[in-house]
């Protein structure tokens, strides 16, 4: 019986690796290939290198089903069984081999329209509920986490979340919504009519949404700001909180040289 390996990769983005056939049939598909003198694993690593010339990648998991099916004699073999990994792509330039003409990278829906495999249709179901699961624990685990060492001068907003020193330009604006910040650029936008108090938990929302959002590539409107409205509440909920406000006001003080008068930022 051979052993064949399938790879079912996906990017930050979440989307899956297809590959357009050219060599004996027309079609897409997973890359895949058969195991040699080597591991599955080795093999699946091996048919990456060679489908698609990428090196950075991180093998997930084998996924559940084996699938065994009888054929013509190939080599000896009468039957095979067909195992998939999950493989997560960390980066690289692709260079096709002679076996396929061009690729895509697409959402599952997409993918499983233009899979020509029932067998590869199988794989994807499968690894699209890993990678959904995935995502859900990871926004969950942010959610959870708290921001350290704030400061504020009223120009810069600086904060540790994720393990990460935050550091970016506070922009004033005259619109209500202050998400539409740059994604090129150190910077995040509040609304210039907030009432002082309100002016630190905005930028602490601001400035984790940024982060997240470009890390992890989650969508801003959604997943980062899901995170990000957690961490503020937990910033807001937490007594500390209005010890920072005092240090910040007062660096805010100093560093504008005007008085805060009867609006404090606690």
């Amino acid at each position: 019986m051979r052993t064949m390996v399938a790879a079912v990769v996906f990017d930050k983005r979440g989307r899956f690796l297809v590959l357009k056939r050219k060599l004996h049939w027309h079609g897409w598909e997973f890359v895949k290939g058969h195991v040699e003198k080597e591991t599955a694993r080795q093999a699946v690593l091996r048919e990456l290198r060679e489908e698609t010339g990428i090196k950075n990648v991180k093998l997930i998991v084998k996924l559940p089903p084996e699938i065994f099916y009888h054929h013509e004699n190939i080599h000896g073999h009468t039957s095979s069984v067909q195992k998939a990994f999950l493989v997560e792509y960390l980066g690289g330039k692709m260079k096709l081999s002679f076996e396929h003409s061009t690729y895509r990278w697409v959402d599952k829906k997409t993918a499983e329209r233009l899979l020509t495999y029932r067998s590869h249709k199988v794989f994807l179901r499968y690894a699209y509920k890993i990678v959904k699961e995935r995502k859900r624990l990871l926004i969950e685990t942010l959610s959870k986490k708290h921001v350290r060492h704030v400061s504020f001068n009223g120009k810069i907003i600086g904060l540790t979340f994720d393990g990460k020193k935050l550091r970016y330009k506070a922009v004033r604006r005259k619109v209500r919504d202050v998400g539409t910040w740059s994604k090129d650029r150190p910077v995040v936008y509040y609304d210039r009519n907030l009432d002082d108090h309100g002016v630190l938990p905005i930028l602490i929302h601001e400035a984790v949404e940024k982060h997240v959002s470009q890390t992890y590539n989650l969508d801003v409107d959604t997943e980062a700001h899901k995170i990000a409205q957690a961490v503020e509440k937990e910033f807001i909920a937490d007594k500390k909180w209005i010890a920072v406000q005092k240090v910040v006001t007062r660096a805010w003080v100093k560093t504008n040289k005007r008085k805060v008068g009867k609006t404090k930022f606690y």
